[in-house]
């Protein structure tokens, strides 16, 4: 162990010594320029990066075949949020994520899917190829029959 740190030490040393020089003038070159140079090296180059936990919402469009119907409060999705990346100014507008749209009018039973978090924006990262699986029970509407009772009187 102690050969890897003597070894070619001042070899390390100067190569410590010029990152840091490098450093230094890449921070002070940061700092300089006119007001929309700053602006445009910010968009290409944002070193205000920020991390958000945010929820996701599915994006169902289309109705239920006619009979049938969602039962909203048994939807799930796995995971329910999702962390992203981006500059602090974009992600503090943003409250959740949506997924890919999902037809609903194409099932006439429960689904469960496998689905893309839709893109957010330019500038803005999910943590991975996000894929969130959702769940949505639907189900065949039972028709309420009208019963008419039918009395039996007796008149005598």
């Amino acid at each position: 162990m102690k050969q890897f740190v003597v070894k070619n030490f001042w070899l390390k040393v100067l190569a410590l010594f010029l990152a840091l020089i490098v450093w230094f003038y890449v921070a002070s070159e940061l700092g300089k320029g006119t007001p929309e140079e700053k602006e445009l090296f910010e968009r290409v180059l944002p070193y205000r990066v920020s991390a958000k936990e945010v929820p996701i919402k599915i994006n169902m469009i289309g109705q239920p075949h006619e009979g049938y119907r969602i039962l909203n409060d048994r939807i799930t999705i796995r995971p329910s949020a999702c962390l992203i990346l981006g500059p602090k100014s974009l992600l503090k507008n943003l409250s959740y994520v949506t997924t890919e749209a999902i037809d609903i009018g194409e099932f006439t039973k429960s689904i469960i899917k496998e689905i893309k978090i839709k893109p957010i924006g330019a500038g803005i990262v999910l943590e991975n190829d996000f894929m969130v699986n959702v769940a949505i029970p639907i189900e065949k509407i039972e028709q309420e029959q009208e019963v008419n009772p039918v009395r039996n009187i007796n008149l005598k």
